[in-house]
């Protein structure tokens, strides 16, 4: 019998009866595991006997255990489609970025190296954006996002080209979304619902203090409270808000304060269709942060998250983190299928500029290195390295190959890993394990009642 290269041993939340689990990314295997069937698994894994076949049988049955190597890379074949078919029921997401102008001074934005780009889109850049969506997606139509920069600047010359943009998404039956940094938000709601709104993303790094220090304007003015006023405007009016907080070492712990700013304004009550959060991590990306001393792992970011929120509760009700699969397993009884690609560039992801160039995700946008082709003034494309980006998964990229978490992982970021390796079909590994074991003890006590 072959032991699975996908089974996962984890240490469970403390508990008398159950001090471990197993999961299998590609089978979608989830068992608690007492003391006596932890010492079989570990002298299977060793590849010695184990004499008990009701064991052996149950283990096979749920996708630990295989007749030989062959066998599972046939399961792992005949799954691919299964991902696939999944992902393209997904309506895939297209940004436009007006502009890669911001109103905002954040010292941590990871947009500083294109920051020399100052221009405003044209209606006849527009105009070329929208008929190629109609060439690109005649059978699939995506929703589009608002990129920047900052899309949503209070100028007038911007207010026009945004108001045009989203009548001609109404138009084509695109509904769209918006990243903003929220400042000017009030000004833009009556344009922005002239189209079905998917979800407008926002980000608040903390209470008005912290806030107003990490995300000042240009002119280091706070944005705080004029930010709680779009926002308030927009919750009101039923817009769906995507509420991100972007964390360090410096600011995690403010956290707390936030969620009880929102607690007291009712945004907590709300179902997540309405008010959702995401705990962002500041991080490097294509260039050297300032003070890396304050960037967190990311283990160490959720490890920080579960002890703050075991001192104060409010946490647990203002964010649920996923924990690489364990909260959908919570919440539905079933792991994730397994994740052959986390990369949605060229797949369900694609970028278009003010200056009629494409690129595969938001990572890469501005990034003439990342470029991928023109839609303005006509229509190019570097077929071959699109298509790079198009087959990435843990079966093109060597080193995932025989790694135990690559269905988790999905390889991870493309864009980071041409950046680190200098190839997209190069990893962007992850700590998968250390996520999944913070994801067991933080949930702990939900799976145990469960009973797996």
């Amino acid at each position: 019998m072959y032991f699975s290269q996908y089974n996962l041993i984890l240490p469970m939340k403390e508990n008398p009866k159950f001090p471990y689990a197993i999961l299998n990314s590609l089978s979608g295997g989830f068992d608690l595991v007492p003391q006596e069937d932890y010492e079989k698994l570990q002298s299977l894994k060793r590849g010695e006997v184990v004499e008990d076949t009701e064991f052996l049988n149950y283990l096979q049955s749920r996708g630990y255990l295989y007749q030989d190597k062959e066998a599972e890379n046939k399961r792992l074949q005949e799954r691919y489609p299964e991902f696939n078919n999944a992902l393209n029921e997904t309506a895939p997401q297209v940004l436009f970025v007006p502009t890669y102008t911001c109103n905002l001074a954040c010292p941590y934005c990871y947009e500083n190296g294109i920051k020399h780009k100052k221009d405003l889109v044209t209606k006849e850049v527009v105009d070329a954006f929208f008929n190629h969506l109609a060439q690109k997606f005649p059978n699939r139509k995506p929703f589009i996002t608002l990129f920047g920069g900052e899309a949503l600047k209070n100028s007038i010359k911007q207010k026009e080209m945004i108001d045009y943009i989203v009548k001609e998404a109404a138009r084509g039956g695109y509904a769209i979304s918006a990243v903003s940094n929220g400042y000017d938000l009030k000004e833009y709601l009556d344009i922005l619902q002239q189209a079905e709104i998917k979800e407008i993303q926002v980000t608040v790094d903390g209470p008005k203090p912290v806030h107003d220090l990490r995300r000042p304007t240009a002119g280091g003015q706070g944005t705080y409270d004029r930010i709680m006023e779009g926002l308030t405007e927009a919750i009101k009016r039923e817009i769906p808000i995507n509420l991100r907080a972007v964390v360090d070492k410096t600011n995690f712990e403010d956290l707390v304060t936030l969620a009880e700013d929102f607690e007291r304004r009712g945004w907590l009550d709300f179902p997540p269709q309405r008010f959702k959060t995401a705990i962002g991590r500041n991080y490097e990306l294509f260039e050297c942060y300032a003070t890396p001393q304050h960037l967190l792992g990311q283990a160490d970011h959720w490890a920080m998250f579960i002890e703050l929120a075991e001192k104060y509760p409010i946490l647990k009700k203002f964010h649920k983190p996923e924990f690489k699969g364990i909260n959908h397993l919570v919440q539905t009884g079933e792991l994730y299928l397994p994740t052959y690609d986390t990369c949605p560039a060229c797949k369900t992801e694609w970028v278009y500029d003010l200056y009629g160039d494409i690129y595969g995700c938001t990572a890469s946008a501005g990034q003439d290195e990342f470029k991928l082709g023109t839609f303005y003034p006509e229509y190019t494309l570097k077929a071959n390295e699109a298509k790079e980006w198009e087959d990435r998964s843990v079966l093109t990229i060597p080193e995932c190959k025989d790694c135990d978490v690559s269905l988790i992982c999905g390889g991870g970021c493309g864009a980071i890993a041409k950046d680190r390796t200098g190839r997209v079909q190069g990893p962007d590994c992850r700590p998968i394990k250390e996520i999944l074991t913070l994801g067991l003890k933080y949930y702990g006590d939900d799976l145990l009642k469960m009973g797996f």
